[in-house]
C-alpha cells in the first residue's frame, strides 16, 4: 500500500475533471450556500448558519459564522460545530479548494464522506468527529492531502478495515480513528508514520495482536488502543522502548499475561491505563522508573501481591486505581506522603491493617474508596484538609472509633458511604447540612447519640442510618431535606412520635423506621407523601387507627405496619391501591371485617394474622361494634364485670 494504483490515478483524473467543470459555475459563496442546504437536515436548529445568506457582495461569505477567508476572499477555514444539523456533506465541499482547515464536528451528520474531499489538497486539518457518518472510510481522498497534520473522524459509524493510504501523509501528527466500527488487525504499515504524535484507534472492533513494530513511531506521544478492541496475547514488551510516550491507553482490550517490567523505562510517561483486562501476576517494582507518572490505573484485572515499596519514587502520582484485583498486604505509609495524590481507589481487594493516618494531609485529596477490604483502625482525620474531598467510601471493612469531626465541615463532600464497619460515637452534626452531599450511608455500625435538630439540604437524596444505636426523637428538621428520596432509620433506639413534617417530602420514595421504640399515631399527613413506594413502620409501639388517607398513596408497592398497637378497622380505601403488592398488618389490635375485592384479593391471610378482633369477609357473624367484640374475650369480659360491680356497690352506698 502507499503507491498510486491505476484505480487511484483514474479516480483523481475523473475527480479533477468533475471539479473543474463545477468550479467555473460556482463561487465560494455558491458552494457555501449549497453546503448549508445539504447540512441542514429536516430537524436542524433554526439558528444554525442563519447568517449564511445570498449576497451580491464578493466578500459577504467571509463574514459568515465559522468562515475565514484569505485576502482574495477564498475560504481557508470552515468550522461548523455543535449544531444539530442532521444533514449530510455534499460533493460541493470539493469546490472550496483553498481550505486549510475543515471542521464539521458534533453536527449529527449522516451518510458517507464525499470523494470530492480529495480536491482539498491544501488541508492541514480535517475534523468530522462526533457525527453519524457511515461506510468505509475512503482513504484515497487523503492521497493528495500532502499537508495534512490532523485527521479526526472520532465517534462516527465508519466500518471496514483501517485505511492504509494515510501512512503516506508525511506531515500527519494526529490520527484519530477511535469510536467507530473498524475491524481486522492493526496494519504493520502503521509503524511507518514519520511525524505521528497521537494515534487513537480505541473503541473499535480490532482483533489480532498489538504490533510490536509500533515502537518505530519515534515521535509518538499518545497511544490509544483499548476499549472494545479485543487483542490476542499481552502487552508487547517492546513498548518499553518508546521513550517519547506520555500516554499509553490499553484499557479494556482483552489483554492477558503479566505487565512487562520494561514499561518502567518510559520515563516520560504520565498516564498508564491498563484497566479492565485479564492481566495477572504482581505489579512490577520496575514501574517505579516511570518518574513522570501522574495517573496509574490497573483496576479490574487479576493482579496479586502487594503495592511495591519502590513506588515511593512516583511523587507525581495524583491517581491510583487498583480496585477489583487480588492484591493484599498493607497500604504502604508513603501513600500518605505523596504530595499530589487526589484519587485513591483500592476497593475489592484483600488489603489489611490500617490506612496511613496522614492520608489527605497534602490538601489535594478528592476521592477515596477502599470498600470490601480488611482495614481496621481509625479513619484518617485529614482526608478533607484541603477542602476538596468529594467521595468518601469505606464500606465493608472493620474501621473503628468515631467518624472524624472534620468531615462535618467538609463542604466539598458529595458522597459519604461508610456502612458495615465498627464505627462508634455520635454522628458529626454538620454532616446533615453540607451543601453538596447527595448520599449519606452510615448503616451497620455502632453509632450512638441523638440526631441533630438542625438539618437542611436540597440535594441530599439518600440518608441511611439503619442498624446502629441512635437514640432520641426523630427531628422534624428531616422535613427540610427537600431532595430526600430514601430515608432508612430502622433498627435503632429512636423514641417519640413520627414527625408529620417528613410526609411533606415530595420526592420521598422509600421510608423505613421499623424496629425502633416509636410511639403515638401514624400522622394524618402521610396522605400527602404520594411518591412513596415503600413504607415500613413495623416493630414499634404505634397506636391509633390507620389513616384513611393512605388510599391517596397510589404508587405504594410495600406497606408494613406489623407488630404495633394499631386499632380500629382496616381502611377500605386500600382496595384501590393497584400498585400495592405487599401488605403486612399482622400482630396489631385491628378490628372488624377484612375488606374484600380490589387489591385485597392479592393478599394472603398472613397479612392480617395476629389481630384477634379481625374476621374474614365471609364471616356473617362478624360484629363490628367494638364494645360487642370485646365481650368475646375473657379478659375484657372480666374487666367489664368488675367495673359494673364497682358501679353498683357505689350506688348502694
Amino acid at each position: 500500500m502507499g503507491r498510486l494504483t491505476v484505480y487511484n490515478i483514474t479516480f483523481l483524473v475523473s475527480l479533477l475533471c468533475f471539479t473543474s467543470t463545477l468550479s467555473s459555475a460556482y463561487s465560494d459563496l455558491d458552494a457555501l450556500l449549497k453546503l448549508k442546504a445539504s447540512l441542514k437536515g429536516p430537524i436542524a436548529s433554526s439558528s444554525a448558519m442563519e447568517d449564511w445568506k445570498p449576497s451580491v457582495s464578493p466578500s459577504a461569505h467571509c463574514k459568515f459564522s465559522g468562515v475565514t477567508c484569505d485576502h482574495s476572499f477564498r475560504v481557508v477555514s470552515l468550522n461548523v460545530s455543535f449544531h444539530p444539523l442532521f444533514g449530510s456533506i455534499p460533493p460541493e465541499i470539493g469546490l472550496l479548494d483553498h481550505l486549510v482547515s475543515l471542521t464539521l464536528s458534533q453536527d449529527n451528520l449522516t451518510g458517507e464522506l464525499p470523494k470530492q474531499l480529495a480536491k482539498l489538497s491544501s488541508l492541514q486539518v480535517l475534523n468530522v468527529s462526533h457525527n453519524a457518518l457511515t461506510g468505509n472510510f475512503p482513504g484515497e481522498i487523503t492521497i493528495n492531502m500532502t499537508q495534512l497534520e490532523v485527521l479526526d473522524v472520532y465517534d462516527n459509524n465508519f466500518n471496514g478495515t483501517l485505511p492504509e493510504e494515510v501512512v503516506n501523509l508525511k506531515n500527519l501528527k494526529e490520527l484519530r480513528l477511535a469510536g467507530n466500527y473498524f475491524s481486522g488487525e492493526i496494519p504493520e504499515s502503521y509503524s511507518k508514520f514519520e511525524s505521528l504524535e497521537i494515534l487513537k484507534l480505541n473503541g473499535n472492533s480490532l482483533r489480532g495482536k498489538i504490533p510490536a513494530s509500533l515502537v518505530k513511531l519515534k515521535k509518538l506521544r499518545e497511544l490509544y488502543l483499548g476499549y472494545s478492541n479485543a487483542y490476542e496475547g499481552g502487552i508487547p514488551p517492546e513498548l518499553g522502548t518508546m521513550n517519547t510516550l506520555q500516554l499509553l491507553d490499553l484499557a479494556n482490550c482483552n489483554l492477558s499475561g503479566g505487565i512487562p517490567p520494561s514499561l518502567g523505562n518510559l520515563k516520560n510517561l504520565e498516564f498508564l491505563f491498563l484497566q479492565i483486562n485479564n492481566l495477572n501476576g504482581t505489579i512490577p517494582h520496575e514501574l517505579s522508573g516511570m518518574i513522570s507518572l501522574m495517573e496509574l490505573d490497573l483496576s479490574i484485572n487479576h493482579l496479586t501481591g502487594e503495592i511495591p515499596s519502590s513506588f515511593s519514587k512516583l511523587t507525581n502520582l495524583n491517581l491510583i486505581n487498583l480496585f477489583d484485583n487480588k492484591l493484599h498486604g498493607i497500604i504502604p505509609p508513603f501513600i500518605g506522603d505523596l504530595p499530589n495524590l487526589e484519587v485513591f481507589q483500592v476497593w475489592e481487594n484483600n488489603f489489611s491493617y490500617i490506612l496511613p493516618q496522614n492520608l489527605g494531609s497534602n490538601g489535594k485529596f478528592k476521592f477515596i474508596d477502599v470498600t470490601s477490604n480488611h482495614f481496621t483502625g481509625l479513619v484518617p482525620k485529614d482526608l478533607c484538609k484541603g477542602g476538596r474531598l468529594k467521595t468518601f467510601i469505606l464500606m465493608n471493612n472493620s474501621f473503628n472509633g468515631p467518624i472524624p469531626e472534620q468531615l462535618g465541615g467538609c463542604k466539598s463532600l458529595e458522597k459519604v458511604r461508610i456502612s458495615n464497619n465498627f464505627l462508634n460515637g455520635s454522628i458529626p452534626p454538620g454532616l446533615f447540612n453540607l451543601p453538596l452531599v447527595t448520599m449519606i450511608e452510615l448503616s451497620d455500625n455502632l453509632l450512638s447519640g441523638e440526631l441533630p435538630s438542625d438539618m437542611s439540604s436540597d440535594v441530599l437524596g439518600i440518608l441511611t442510618l439503619s442498624n446502629n444505636s441512635i437514640t432520641g426523637k426523630i427531628p422534624p428538621a428531616i422535613g427540610k431535606l427537600r431532595g430526600l428520596q430514601s430515608l432508612l432509620l430502622d433498627m435503632n433506639q429512636l423514641v417519640g412520635e413520627i414527625p408529620g413534617e417528613i410526609f411533606d417530602l415530595r420526592m420521598l420514595t422509600k421510608m423505613n423506621m421499623s424496629s425502633n421504640n416509636l410511639t403515638g399515631p401514624i400522622p394524618e399527613s402521610v396522605s400527602r407523601c404520594v411518591s412513596l413506594t415503600t413504607m415500613d413502620l413495623s416493630r414499634n409501639m404505634l397506636v391509633g387507627e390507620i389513616p384513611r388517607g393512605i388510599g391517596n398513596m397510589t404508587v405504594l408497592n410495600i406497606l408494613n405496619l406489623s407488630r404495633n398497637h394499631l386499632t380500629g378497622p382496616i381502611p377500605e380505601e386500600i382496595r384501590n391501591l393497584t400498585s400495592l403488592t405487599t401488605l403486612d398488618l399482622s400482630h396489631n389490635n385491628l378490628s372488624g371485617r377484612i375488606p374484600s375485592g380490589g387489591q385485597f384479593s392479592v393478599f394472603s391471610g398472613e397479612s392480617f394474622a395476629g389481630n384477634p378482633n379481625l374476621c374474614s369477609p365471609q364471616d356473617q357473624s362478624c360484629k363490628t361494634s367494638s364494645a360487642i367484640i370485646l365481650l368475646h374475650h375473657d379478659k375484657w369480659l372480666a374487666l367489664l364485670v368488675l367495673l359494673m360491680t364497682t358501679t353498683v356497690m357505689r350506688a348502694l352506698n
